[in-house]
């Protein structure tokens, strides 16, 4: 029987390492955004104020509130990717639904210290599957390549502080939380296979990744933005299951099996943006982001029992963004958002660590009431919802040993939020 416990401990842990090689890079904010006025914007809110999701995206804009708010949200998005072998193989079908709850938090702590400039926090939280998910780790793989930028996602908590400088200019710094987690399997064996004094030691520990941005109000109608996050590594790092056989109680020999893994990846990233305002009730945004993906493949080769030998190259890629805002009437307003995102997946990698990617073409629109007529409140409740779709550009590329996958697809998505200002 213990033994049998043994082997399924293994057996475990070793699902777990070989899922990590199509699960782990959806980073919610990146992949679909944290409001649904951002996702209508198409996520171009570096210069764009006024929103609980600036706390990733530009955390300076934070020192420019005049109030407090708590912002309930829920996104739905339901992929639909195909792909596989040009040749022979099966296709490779994805639908993981993403069902993720958003939780917005900004204070305006200038009220509390009576300080004359502006000086806000944020909180951000998202967490998938129905608040479910806290660690995902995908335990299907596909030999005929799988679909590494979508899937369940672990939880997302992300913090920031804004500081107005002046009035036209303010500073801003923050971060987003990531887990490194360590585990070790412990156990006596016989020559039997006997096993006694089993033990699983797990420890965790959070990892922030920074932010870094400022935001200027350079002319009335005019607001640039520059935002810089660093690198994300979610890992479970040396994971050893070390077995001590013994004969009639004495020591024999130590067996050893290390393994190690890399899950969630967030690349290094710069924005800049600008808000313009041609009138009082049209706003446009422009984004442009880096987004640094070539270390990726250098990032899982060291110290992934998996993906050290995948054998993919990757490379940096530049997502530019467009968002347009019109207010309709002074408590109704309607946008719309576009992005274009190429794939960083060079070469998809060999044999059955294949990555399915594909430059990606993202259309968004949606609409915000704000409830000025509910007089009990002191401030104006507002409702937000957006529809996002993301058209999956198809593809054709030749892997490491010059076998042809294909790979396409399309994601419909809605998002909505409550928010509270007081």
């Amino acid at each position: 029987m213990k033994r049998f416990s043994l082997m399924a401990i293994c057996v475990f842990f070793c699902a777990v390492s070989v899922g990590t090689a199509q699960a782990g890079l959806l980073f919610v904010p990146n992949t679909y955004g944290l409001s649904a006025r951002s996702m209508a914007l198409g996520n171009a809110m570096t210069a764009v104020g006024d929103d609980y999701s600036m706390t990733y995206f530009n955390p300076a804009a934070l020192g420019k509130l005049s109030s407090h708010q708590i912002d309930l949200g829920y996104l739905y998005a339901a992929p639909d990717f195909q792909g596989g072998p040009k040749s022979g193989g099966e296709d490779v079908d994805f639908d993981t639904a993403n069902k993720i709850t958003l939780i917005g938090f900004t204070m305006d702590l200038s009220q509390l210290f009576e300080s004359e400039h502006g000086l806000g926090l944020g909180l951000n939280i998202a967490i998938d599957n129905n608040l479910k998910s806290f660690m995902t780790f995908e335990d299907k793989r596909s030999d005929n390549g799988q679909f590494l930028r979508y899937g369940l996602t672990s939880v997302t908590m992300i913090t920031g502080l804004g500081l107005e400088i002046c009035e036209k200019i303010a500073i801003g710094g923050g971060g987003y939380v990531m887990v490194k987690g360590t585990n070790k399997l412990i156990a006596e064996t016989d020559m039997a296979g006997n096993t006694r004094e089993e033990e699983i030691q797990v420890s965790a520990e959070p990892v922030i990744a920074p932010i870094a941005s400022i935001y200027a109000t350079v002319l009335e109608n005019l607001t640039l933005g520059l935002a810089y996050r660093g690198k994300g590594v979610a890992e479970f790092s040396e994971i050893e299951a070390a077995t001590d056989a013994q004969v009639s109680d004495s020591s024999l020999t130590e067996l050893n099996l290390m393994m190690a893994f890399k899950d969630t990846y967030v690349p290094q990233q710069v924005s800049f943006g600008a808000a313009i305002y041609p009138t009082d009730a049209l706003l446009v945004a422009l984004d442009l982001t880096w987004a640094n993906w070539a270390d990726y493949a250098d990032e899982v080769a060291e110290a992934d029992s998996v993906k050290d030998d995948a054998e993919f190259d990757t490379k940096d890629t530049f997502i530019p963004r467009l968002g347009v805002e019109y207010a309709l009437t002074d408590n109704l307003s309607t946008a719309a958002g576009y992005y274009y995102e190429q794939t960083p997946f060079e070469d998809p990698g060999i044999g059955n660590n294949v990555v399915l990617d594909n430059d990606k073409h993202a259309f968004s629109v949606g609409f915000n009431h704000d409830f000025d007529y509910l007089s009990m409140f002191k401030l104006p409740p507002a409702f937000g919802a957006t529809y996002f779709y993301h058209y999956l550009a198809p593809r054709t590329v030749e892997a490491g040993d010059e076998v042809e996958y294909e790979s396409s697809g399309q994601l419909h998505g809605v998002v909505a939020n409550l928010t509270l200002k007081f």
